[in-house]
């Protein structure tokens, strides 16, 4: 293994939290920003616009994106193998974006509704091209944390920054979605430059595409049926509306989703390439691995759902002012899809790919994308943002289930019965302590649908949530939370230390 990829699983967790950190910062600042400056229909165009660029890179990429992860995790070491592995799949890559793209331009000059948004349309194409060729497989398989944390956050900041500078009032939303579309992507022109210094992508042994097919099929259906229900979604409920309101309450919910759910990734991404890796050449290293992974995950989704189920409306007053409480049910509904929707990706991601079982995944997906589907078409007209959270939130369950299932031999290694109901009742006690604040704030008469008195209410409440779970959990010795009760004692003793020692 070169030296690229020799940082241990600490520091990549490290460079993998500050790119989050930066992500989350950044969507922290940005969407009240943004959702106060801009009117509600033209924040609901630029994401109406977003969701179709989103929903087509998967059928561009192919599922390379996952399945080139593992693939280039296997043959790390070998330089001739691995790049042969990335020509291949740059080659497959270039042979489905032209065709999408080709056929996305076409419809862009041909559907109504389209024509209505053109401009903002075609700088999403160069989005998505730019995204398609962003081979962030390939740096995660290498594990090169480092660049792909400082190249993305450099990205970010210049992304946040632009939009401070020039978005101003609610005409600006074109202006916005421009920002939206290709500030953030232009780092991929990095990537791809910089795979060309550390492989050589036009020599070496014969490309066999065939090779990839039987595999990429599971993958290409898995990731394809995903995105359809992760933005198809919206899609639909902007077509089946007269305008992007519908879109931009739904849009609000999936985006504080996501906030989330980039704080989760940044785990999951860590751990898919080692596993990747462990569960061919040390399978004991792999249930251990995996095991300290469930556990983590469960807690940080449990915590996420629970929380966002009391909290939701002075979450929205705080992100977005009082003109998107609509927004609130939604939330709480996505909160659910949240959970189901993360514990998924772990088990498709960190169980069944590195155990090649990647035609599950793509079953699960595939029964989801029908199940989104039929409930979009028949929700969204009626309950808008509301019946697309519903429809999100059962679609993302059903696929919960099936992994479950085929993932319980695994599960039935790394977990217990007493292990889940340690997990569950700090949560529980945590939940049933954070909604008496929100009670007493209701009874009192105070509003918190002002900025102040919401971001009172959502700070209080997370406190009050994490130090009842903290304590709770440690009471009942669940596994996570002793790991960090250590980890912040060994944080407090260290900087003890520093401090007796710069006092000498």
């Amino acid at each position: 293994m070169s030296e690229q990829v020799t940082r241990s699983i600490k520091f990549n967790a490290v460079m993998n939290t500050l790119l989050t950190a930066s992500n989350t910062l950044v969507g922290i600042v940005t969407l009240p920003y943004v959702t106060r400056a801009l009117s509600v229909e033209g924040y609901g165009n630029v994401n109406f616009v977003q969701s179709i660029s989103t929903w087509l890179v998967p059928i561009c990429t192919v599922g390379i994106t996952a399945y080139g992860v593992r693939e280039c995790a296997r043959v790390r070491d070998n330089a001739m193998q691995l790049a042969r592995v990335v020509r291949e799949l740059l080659i497959i890559i270039t042979i489905f974006t032209a065709l999408t793209l080709g056929v996305f331009a076409l419809c862009i000059l041909l559907i109504p509704r389209f024509v209505e948004l053109s401009p903002l349309l075609w700088m999403f194409l160069i989005s998505t091209l730019l995204s398609s060729y962003g081979v962030e497989w390939y740096y995660q398989a290498v594990e090169q944390y480092e660049y792909i944390t400082i190249r993305s956050v450099l990205f970010k900041v210049l992304s946040l920054v632009t939009i401070l500078a020039l978005i101003h009032s609610e005409d600006d939303w074109l202006l916005y979605g421009a920002i939206v579309a290709l500030v953030p992507c232009c780092n991929n022109i990095f990537n791809i430059v910089r795979l060309f210094k550390d492989i050589n992508l036009f020599g070496g042994e014969t490309v066999s595409l065939r090779r990839h097919a039987k595999p990429l099929v599971s993958y290409a259906a898995s990731t394809i049926s995903s995105s359809f229900y992760l933005s198809f979604d919206s899609i639909l409920l902007g077509m089946l509306n007269s305008n992007n309101v519908q879109v931009a309450l739904y849009q609000l919910a999936v985006k504080l989703k996501n906030i989330c759910w980039q704080v989760i990734n940044s785990v999951i991404g860590v751990l898919i390439p080692r596993l990747s890796y462990y569960a061919k050449n040390a399978p004991e290293k792999y249930d251990n691995l995996l095991k300290r992974g469930n556990g983590f995950l469960l807690n940080v989704c449990l915590g996420v759902m629970l929380y966002l189920f009391i909290y939701a409306m002075p979450l929205v007053t705080l992100v977005s002012s009082g003109k998107y409480a609509n927004a609130a049910l939604p939330i709480q509904i996505i909160g659910v899809a949240n959970f189901v929707s993360c514990m998924s990706y772990f088990y498709g991601q960190c169980i069944l790919s590195p155990l090649s079982r990647e035609r599950s995944l793509a079953t699960a997906n595939t029964i989801g994308l029908a199940i989104s589907l039929l409930l979009n078409a028949v929700l969204d007209r009626p309950f808008g943002a509301v019946g697309a959270s519903i429809a999100a939130t059962i679609s993302e369950g059903s696929i919960f289930i099936a992994l479950g299932l085929r993932s319980r031999d695994i599960l039935q290694r790394i977990t217990t019965l007493s292990g889940v109901l340690r997990t569950l009742i700090p949560h529980i006690t945590a939940f049933a302590v954070a909604i008496i604040p929100m009670q007493l704030l209701h009874h009192t008469g105070i509003d918190i649908t002002t900025t102040i008195n919401a971001g009172i209410a959502v700070v209080a409440g997370f406190i009050v949530y994490s130090i009842v779970w903290l304590v709770a959990a440690v009471i009942v010795r669940e596994e996570t939370s002793l790991w960090v009760l250590e980890t912040i004692r060994a944080m407090l003793h260290k900087t003890l230390h520093r401090i007796v020692n710069s006092s000498n």
